[in-house]
């Protein structure tokens, strides 16, 4: 690729891409409001993985941040030590997660769906793990790991996987044909 000049503008994000940031910052905000401590991190995690290691860890870290302000400043969460203690816990496991997901490599056999569901489980692991050694330190965390428990939270990952996958395609969609009536707009020479 040619060097460009200093003078050069910088060039331009991809609309589809901002457009899945942004999708991606709002459900964190949205998941976190409606399920506070089962926020799905690791959903959250396999779909930011679809981007660079980088994107994906930027974007577990303010999907957590996100969380926290929600749970602190609108939820009421309590200010002592052990919620902290599970604050900064969940945020680890959120970049582990992410961490992991992104180590699923991009091309899989079985296509995106299976790429998806491996990047879902790799995450998911990552993230009960890292809460598993936190409930070690911290109290009350060892009832949080029951099976049905357990299953409940990766059910609501799975299906928080799917619905945003969706969305997210319509977004997609959406761009690409807007995209290309402004295309088609401007070889007309009118505009969109």
């Amino acid at each position: 690729m040619p060097a460009q000049p200093l003078s050069a503008p910088p060039a331009r994000a991809n609309p589809g891409a901002r457009a899945s940031l942004a999708l991606l910052a709002l459900a964190a905000v949205l998941l976190s409001l409606a399920l506070a401590c089962a926020t799905p991190f690791a959903a959250l995690a396999a779909l930011a993985a679809a981007r660079s290691r980088r994107e994906a860890l930027s974007l577990a870290a303010l999907a957590w941040l996100l969380n926290q302000a929600i749970g602190f400043g609108l939820l009421g969460y309590p200010l002592d030590p052990p919620t902290l203690g599970w604050g900064l816990a969940i945020g680890a496991g959120a970049l582990a997660a992410a961490l992991a997901a992104a180590l699923v490599p991009r091309r899989r056999a079985g296509g995106a769906v299976a790429t998806a569901l491996l990047r879902l489980g790799s995450a998911f692991t990552a993230y009960e793990a890292v809460l598993c050694a936190a409930a070690f330190l911290l109290p009350g965390g060892a009832d949080a790991f029951a099976p049905p428990i357990v299953l409940r939270l990766l059910l609501i990952n799975l299906a928080a996987l799917a619905g945003l996958s969706l969305l997210q395609a319509g977004g997609h969609a959406l761009v690409r044909s807007a995209s290309g009536r402004a295309r088609a707009a401007a070889l007309r020479g009118r505009p969109a």
